[in-house]
């Protein structure tokens, strides 16, 4: 490979705190505000009762579940926060941050592909797709939180340690490999090819079908369900996008990590088979891919669904800008019913004083 891409990457392996810093500034914001929009889906699901807010709901409680336990494994261990309490911890719980990473990477991509085929149908059969949602999504949502498990509750049989690396500060979680053991990387790579496959083959066919659908539709919808069901759209396929971003770095992982023996006995990853590269060059891809965890995890998980869902739903702008306005017009009446207070404490305190001087100078004049 060439030497300025290795070079490149040695300057991303060698930024430990940069991505961290990154995610910090990106994902904290955005994820606040998608506490704030679920909060109103869910208060006012009158208003977002329909199959799509339900799908994006489900998911948005998955990826902020997701984001918080991010923070308890790759980014603590990043900067040895906590090491000593870590080193405490149970097998079982230790686990437990392992599989919410991996179970939850799985269900996000499941619902990505289902408000995909949601979309599709919303294109497809604009008059009855409700009908057909309402009675399949039951099914489809237990699907999203069944399927992964087989291949991710395996991994509270692990035995679970904290690895302290060489500075004796950072750290990772880590298991004693056994020799059937589930490879958790290995499946979360090729589930990431399966499912950029399944929603890019979705991705054309809504395309196609809505340009297919688009005059025969045309008297069907007014002009502004039309908007919103275009915005609904637009709004799944980037938040796939994000979660292709996700899945490329998933596999970059298993491709530079996961190790195979070969007929001499020795150790190759993926990458050095491929790319016909040497040990050191191979860690140094691991390292430069494993330090970005913390932004492209956000990006996919918090940034883009947040921000792209404030954007795409009028009603979600209307409810926040009338809670916006109901707040601030409360703080300025707090604001000035204090100010008024403090004007009438000091008018009262003040009279009493006049009062008492003026006896008491007339009393030594006299």
């Amino acid at each position: 490979m060439d030497s300025a891409f290795f070079s490149a990457m040695s300057v991303l392996a060698n930024a430990d705190f940069t991505p961290l810093v990154v995610a910090l500034a990106i994902g904290v914001p955005s994820a606040l505000l998608y506490c704030v929009e679920l909060g109103v889906i869910i208060a006012n699901f009158g208003h977002f009762r329909s199959s799509f807010f339900v799908l994006v709901t489900v998911r948005g409680i998955c990826s902020l579940v997701n984001y918080v336990f991010s923070f308890f494994a790759p980014r603590f261990g990043k900067i040895g926060l906590f090491l000593p309490l870590y080193l405490c911890l149970p097998r079982l719980v230790l686990a437990l941050l392992l599989f919410v990473g991996y179970y939850s990477f799985h269900v996000e991509n499941l619902l990505t592909a289902f408000l995909l085929l949601n979309r599709f149908t919303s294109i497809l059969m604009p008059m009855n797709y409700e009908k057909f949602w309402r009675r399949s999504l039951p099914f489809f949502l237990a699907l999203s939180f069944i399927l992964p498990l087989p291949f991710t509750a395996p991994i509270f049989g692990f035995d679970m340690f904290i690895h302290v690396q060489s500075d004796n500060v950072t750290f990772t979680l880590d298991d004693h490999k056994t020799e059937n053991e589930l490879n958790s990387s290995e499946f979360s790579a090729w589930s990431a090819i399966l499912f950029g496959a399944i929603c890019l083959l979705l991705n054309l066919a809504t395309l196609f079908v809505y340009k297919l659908c688009r005059c025969q539709n045309a008297g069907l919808q007014n002009d502004a369900n039309s908007k919103i069901e275009r915005k609904m759209t637009i709004y799944t396929v980037f938040t796939f996008f994000g979660q292709l971003i996700f899945a490329i770095f998933m596999v970059f992982v298993y491709v530079t990590a996961t190790n195979f023996v070969d007929e001499q006995n020795n150790r190759y990853s993926y990458a050095q088979k491929w790319f016909n590269i040497s040990l050191e060059m191979n860690e140094v891809l691991f390292i430069a891919n494993f330090n970005q965890y913390p932004w492209v995890n956000d990006l996919a998980t918090v940034v883009i669904p947040a921000w792209l869902l404030l954007w795409a739903s009028s009603k979600m702008r209307e409810i926040l800008a009338e809670k916006f306005n109901k707040l601030t017009s409360h703080l300025k009446k707090q604001k000035l019913g204090s100010i008024q207070l403090k004007t009438q404490t000091k008018t009262i305190k003040v009279q009493p004083k006049t009062t008492k001087v003026k006896p008491a100078t007339k009393n030594v004049v006299g």
